[in-house]
């Protein structure tokens, strides 16, 4: 096909993603399940309201403030955002933020694929708003999306580092005071984003920078630490205590550190690999070549044996049918949704599980690459579903396909036809999204 009707095709495709992003807004799009005004955002409505009529002090401290996060977003809001006189207006002031993700998005792409086509890239950068998830957050006044923003900023403000480690002293310092700032800022927004900080320390620690340069981030985040480790105090755990009560199967605190849930870990496979299959194609423009050589190397033989080993472990200590249908009466993701939907049969829905769980170990070992930072990065998402309850795929979407392109080391080839099939794949599953919750 001549370049110049790819270029048009793929313009005219990234026009249809933020022209339905628009159209989400305008009609109320809720393809997550807890969209709209009785949904999460009405507890969101009254914690700001909290923080309007009180003094920050107060609020933090008051009975009635609940949420999965910190109080920094209502904080923001109550002193800065003009809009948030009614509740629509709170709403647009979200929606308009949350156009900031792929414009950094695409900035990022640039930054890591510097000879690929800008117009790919800037294709792929809408994928975000793709997202059932980014969509309703954005809707819905939902918190989500300040996180995925400053993760992206993160990620922009360390690849600028790397490419300009060796600069004037003051121009590190700048650098690396808005680095350390934005990856802080991203645990505020959302605690499941500890990673960010982690792995921007560890990147630091290994630069060859002057050691002045290492201890001053390392005390940038000693400092930004300290109001999230007085909210911990306060608190008795890293939320509210009015949400610690509400969720008494998830660890907030470490007095629950005995509640982790090993039977997550199947779950998360398969919410994993739901994101990565479609970027294994990036990998190399022969898939067949790809899996080829994957079953060539001994050592995966070794990974999958761990999935049995998993798998022995499900089956005799985990009553599928109790956990999946008494104790779970929502999330664990898509596999679990489709079981419930083409199977009646408990025994069929249970093997049909297990088979998805090995299949989804396999799509994510393509992808890892044996890559010891991609194993790393993978190990903190599997902890992350021990401790979390109930497993949701909103913890993963877009998390994981936004770690594919910017975080994740597996050297990915970028070209319209996998893009293409990207934007196909993910766009089928937002409509399936909004045809289940509507």
């Amino acid at each position: 096909m001549n370049i110049n009707i790819k270029n048009y095709l793929i313009i005219f495709s990234s026009t249809l993603i933020y022209l339905s992003f628009f159209l989400g807004f305008f009609f109320g799009e809720n393809s997550i399940g807890s969209g709209g005004y009785k949904g999460d955002l009405s507890w969101i409505w009254l914690n700001l309201e909290i923080f309007k009529t009180n003094n920050i002090l107060n609020a933090v401290h008051h009975p009635d403030f609940f949420g999965n996060r910190t109080p920094l977003i209502y904080i923001l809001h109550a002193y800065l955002n003009p809009l948030i006189s009614n509740i629509d207006s709170y709403r647009l002031t979200v929606f308009i933020l949350s156009f900031l993700a792929p414009i950094i998005f695409f900035i990022c792409l640039i930054q890591k694929f510097k000879n690929t086509n800008k117009i790919i890239l800037f294709f792929i950068s809408s994928f975000i708003l793709l997202s059932p998830f980014y969509r309703t957050s954005a809707y819905w006044g939902l918190e989500m999306n300040y996180s995925i923003i400053t993760m992206l900023l993160s990620i922009f403000f360390l690849n600028i580092l790397l490419k300009r480690k060796n600069e004037n002293n003051f121009n590190l310092y700048i650098i690396i005071t808005l680095l350390t700032l934005t990856s802080s800022l991203c645990i505020y927004f959302d605690q499941k984003f500890l990673i960010i900080p982690m792995l921007v320390l560890i990147q630091i620690i290994k630069l060859q920078v002057q050691l002045k340069f290492k201890i001053y981030s390392i005390i940038n985040y000693i400092i930004f630490s300290i109001p999230f480790f007085y909210l911990i105090f306060i608190w008795n755990g890293i939320v509210p205590p009015t949400t610690q009560d509400a969720n008494p199967n998830t660890v907030t605190s470490i007095s629950r550190l005995n509640f982790l849930w090993f039977e997550h870990l199947g779950y998360a496979t398969t919410m994993i690999a739901f994101y990565l299959l479609p970027i294994i194609f990036f990998i190399n423009n022969n898939f067949i070549i790809t899996a080829k050589n994957f079953f060539l190397d001994k050592i995966n033989y070794f990974l999958i044996a761990l999935f049995f080993i998993y798998l022995i472990y499900f089956i005799n200590f985990v009553n599928f049918s109790e956990f999946t249908n008494t104790k779970y009466l929502m999330g664990l993701g898509f596999i679990h949704k489709i079981s419930i939907i083409f199977f009646n049969d408990i025994f069929i829905q249970e093997i049909f599980t297990y088979f998805s769980f090995l299949i989804s170990w396999i799509i994510i070992l393509i992808f890892l690459e044996k890559s010891l930072n991609n194993f790393f990065i993978l190990f903190y998402f599997y902890f992350l579903s021990l401790i979390l309850w109930p497993l949701m795929q909103e913890y993963f979407d877009p998390i994981i396909f936004l770690f594919a392109f910017t975080i994740f080391s597996t050297k990915l080839i970028i070209n319209y036809q996998n893009s293409i099939f990207l934007f196909l794949y993910l766009s089928i599953f937002l409509i399936c999204a909004n045809v289940y919750y509507y």
